[in-house]
This record gives structure tokens, sequence and C-alpha cells, in this order.
């Protein structure tokens, strides 16, 4: 601590006189004025490290199983991955929840474990393990001691292939759902991310964030055995390795344990229909003496294999994609509507969605609304500045990179580029690629991302205070919190798009 601000302290514990005191705040008048400017500079943003990609070993099972292998010898670790094609855009029309229900029991016993047995063993080795169903890919997941390379194999292996799915475990996960549903339904931003997806997506698959309690208690085991036998198949899968270890050895032993995996034929996603809207319209739910709006506005979007998809990202970056995104410094720091304001672009095997959103107080809903329109309209029509693409483009790339680093981001990144068929060189390319965004590409991508003209706006809040002001921005449509229609509006019809086009 510099001595001029530790002679206030001293003075204020008697240990120097005030005089000296009042000399010492003299003093630093006299300094240059300019003495400390340099702390009001934030430092220079660094040009992103070149990544070198790790050697890949990659190569297949005599039953279609895609395997990758990267040796890492830092920690005594390994780290296994294996993600199948397929997920909740698997599900039947008339079956939703089986496939996430399927994720969710696998590791819930099998032929030869029991649920019991089967966390037991991960924790004897030190690792743990999980299952992910997402839209498109399922992902299960496990790690340990290296020394336990053998054990990790097994039990992957395990529960992947032999799952039992035993009745009082079903009975319990459905139970545990159920009573899950019931607590989402209390909070108003899974009420929103509901009416959103059922607007934007429709029918299909992608439309369903969470079955009813109904439907969850329909589920049966015959269901989830029908699934997994037609889903979990090695020449849809791939499977990662990343760790401590020798190929040789790891080699033999996924020979050994999954070498016997008999190949199948995986159904088909489902490929259905997307609402085609005209106009802008608004979506209430109405959730009485609700203390505050939740705010989510969009359309259909892009798919992963879109040529734009790097520049869509950095377009989401500077939107809303963080604290210093152009949503967060309006709706937050400028006007102090929310605490947080942010946008998203979910890139799908099938066309995904934009959305942005926010919390905001019951009583500025309507004046959130309009600036969420003005900004994604002038991310269309006004090119974004150097600087705020420049930190955009640096913070990603960055975060990327750092993800690499460990076992776990790395066995990811290699599984999605394998279930996305991404290019051989996505992983290494990825920063070129994100920093040779220009400005006129965000332009011309925000305009193909972003459907102003069509936006369909979902709003959960206390309709008798909030549904007079929104009317002024567009129609609007009352649902109750089960998503009953309360109140309709004379729109356009909607049609039907097949594949987004």
């Amino acid at each position: 601590m510099k001595l001029s601000n530790l002679i206030p302290l001293l003075a204020c514990v008697g240990l120097i006189s005030s005089t000296a005191c009042v000399l010492a705040e003299e003093s630093k008048t006299t300094q240059a004025p300019d003495a400390e400017a340099w702390r009001n500079k934030p430092p220079a943003l660094p040009a992103p490290r070149p990544f070198t990609m790790p050697v890949v070993d990659k190569y297949k099972l005599a039953n279609g199983l895609t395997v990758e292998l990267v040796e890492d010898h830092r920690v005594p670790w390994t780290t296994v991955s294996l993600g199948f094609r397929s997920g909740v855009a698997n599900d039947r029309a008339d079956q939703p929840g089986v496939a996430s229900m399927v994720a969710d029991m696998v590791t819930e016993g099998t032929k030869s474990r029991t649920s019991k047995q089967v966390a037991e063993q991960i924790d004897y080795i030190g690792g743990g393990i999980s299952t992910t169903g997402g839209a498109d890919n399922t992902y299960v997941s496990a790690s340990g001691l290296s020394e336990y390379n053998g054990r990790l194999l097994n039990l992957l292996a395990d529960v992947c292939l032999n799952p039992s799915f035993p009745e009082d475990e079903l009975k319990l996960k459905k139970t545990n759902k159920i009573q899950e549903l019931t607590i989402q339904r209390g909070r108003s931003e899974f009420l929103v991310d509901e009416r959103f997806a059922e607007v934007v997506f429709g029918q299909h698959p992608y439309g369903i964030i969470s079955p009813k309690p109904a439907q969850v208690e329909k589920i049966t085991r015959d269901q989830l055995v029908a699934y997994h036998a037609n889903h979990y198949v090695p020449n849809d899968a791939i499977l990662v390795v990343v760790g401590d270890f020798k190929k040789t050895d790891m080699k033999a032993l996924i020979e050994k344990e999954f070498g016997a995996w008999k190949s199948g034929k995986c159904d088909a996603t489902q490929v259905a229909s997307f609402p085609k809207h005209t106009g802008k319209m608004i979506h209430l739910v109405d959730r009485p003496d609700s203390a505050q709006s939740s705010l989510k506005i969009g359309n259909l979007g892009l798919k992963r294999d879109d040529p734009d998809f790097y520049t869509s990202m950095v377009a989401n970056q500077v939107l809303g994609g963080g604290a210093i995104s152009r949503l967060f410094l309006n709706l937050r720091e400028k006007h102090g509507f929310t605490y947080g304001a942010y946008s998203m672009a979910a890139w799908r095997r099938q066309p995904g969605f934009f959305s942005a959103d926010a919390n905001v107080r019951t009583e500025v809903t309507a004046p959130a609304l309009k600036e969420f329109l003005t900004e994604l309209d002038k991310i269309r029509k006004d090119q974004v500045s150097a600087d705020e693409l420049k930190h955009a483009k640096t913070y990603m790339v960055g975060v990327f990179q750092l993800g690499l680093e460990s076992q776990g981001g790395l066995g990811q990144r290699l599984l999605e580029a394998e279930l996305f068929n991404l290019p051989e060189d996505y992983l290494e390319k990825y920063g070129d690629r994100v920093m040779a965004v220009t400005p006129e590409d965000i332009q011309r991508v925000a305009s193909k991302m972003i459907d102003v003209d069509n936006l369909q706006m979902c709003v959960v809040g206390d309709s008798s205070k909030i549904k007079a002001e929104l009317e002024k921005i567009g129609p609007v449509t009352v649902y109750d919190t089960n998503g009953c229609a309360l109140s309709t509006v004379k729109t356009p019809a909607t049609k039907p798009v097949a594949d987004g086009g």
C-alpha cells in the first residue's frame, strides 16, 4: 500500500496526527493529473493463440462403430464418451419422452449389475458416469483413474449395450419426473420456453421441451426396450477415448468390450413440417399476480451444417451473447429493465431456432419488448463496429480453445464433429473461421437469421396488467399455464413448411 494511502488510516487510529493526513492529501493534489490515467484504459486484447490439434487415431470396428483415440498423459485419468445419432427428434408422435427416459435409465441397472452396483463400481475407480439426451443426439460419458481403464470400458459398455430397464427404477423415475414437471409449471421461465417451442416448431418433436405428466405415466418398459434396440446401435454411434493409455492396449480393450455388439438399422429421424408464420404475433401465458414477465422472442433458425454457421455465432455473440452484448447493455445497463438480457442461436440437424429473452418487471413488459425489437432490427440494418466485433470474436475463440484443454471438453468436441458430419479440420480451423468474419458478413447473416417481420413473441405474466400495452405492439393470443388458449385473434393462417424451407 502506498504511504499516501496509509496515512489517513494511521491518523484514524491515533498513530499520527491529523496534520500529517492533511499534508498527505495536499501532496496528492500536486501530482501530475494523468499519473493514474493508465487505470482507465483496459488491457489490449491479444490475438488468439494458434491451436494445434492433438493426434487423433480414428478407425472403425467391424460392426461399424467409429472410434477416436487421443493419448493424454498429463494426468492419470481417462474419459470415455459414446455418442448416438438419436435423441428427442426420434421420439414417436404418440410416445413423447421415451428417448429422454431411455437416456436417464441406462445407468439404472444392467443384466448383470443393479443400479446400486453401477454407482458403487464407478465410485471405486474414482470416477463418474453420466448421460445426456439432446434434441438430435444422446451422450453417455464415463471417466476414472487410468489404472482402471479396463473396468471403465467394461462398465460403460455394459450400461450402453445391456440396460435392463428394471420396473421399480422406471416407476421411481416416472414419479420423480412428474413431480419435477409440477414444480417446473410454477416457473415462468419453463412456461415461456414451452410456449415458444410449441409456437416455433409446431407438431415436430423439437416442439416438446418436456412431456406432460399423463404422457410420462404412459411410458412403459417395452417402449424403452424397443427404442434402445432401434437406436443404440454401433453403426450409428461414435466412441471417443481421451486420456492416459497406450493405443495398443486401448484398442484391445475396445475390441473386447464393443466388438461383439451387433449392428442394426436405426429408425429414421422424423422430418415433420414446421409452421410458417405470417406477421408478428404475441403469445401471452396468463400467470396472475406474477411479479415479473418472462419474454422470449424469435423464429425458426438454421441447420448445424449451414455455411453461415460461424457468422451466425458471431452475430449472436455481438447481439446477446454476454455482459457486454447489445441486449445486455440496453435492457440492463441503460434502462434497468432486467438483471440480464441475452440471445441464443440453436443449430440442429434440422432447423433450430433463434431467440432473445429476459425476465423483466411487470410494469416495463411492453417497453422491454420494444427495446428487443429495436435491437433485433438494428443488427440487421447497421454494421457492427470494429471494436465490438473484435471483442466478440476474440472471446469466442478463447472460450472454445479453453474448453479443449480438458479431456471431457476435447472428447465432447470430437463427438460433435462426428455426429454432425463436420469437416475434418473443424477444431483446428475454428479460430481462423471465426476471426475471418467481417461486419458485412454479420449484417448479411443477421437478416437471414432474424425474421423481424414475422417474429413470434412469447410472454408469461399477469395478463390483466400487461395485455393492453402488448396489444399496441401486435396481436395477442392468451393461454393458461397448461397451454390451453383462452382467447384468440384473427391472423393470417399459418402454413406448414417442410424442413424449414
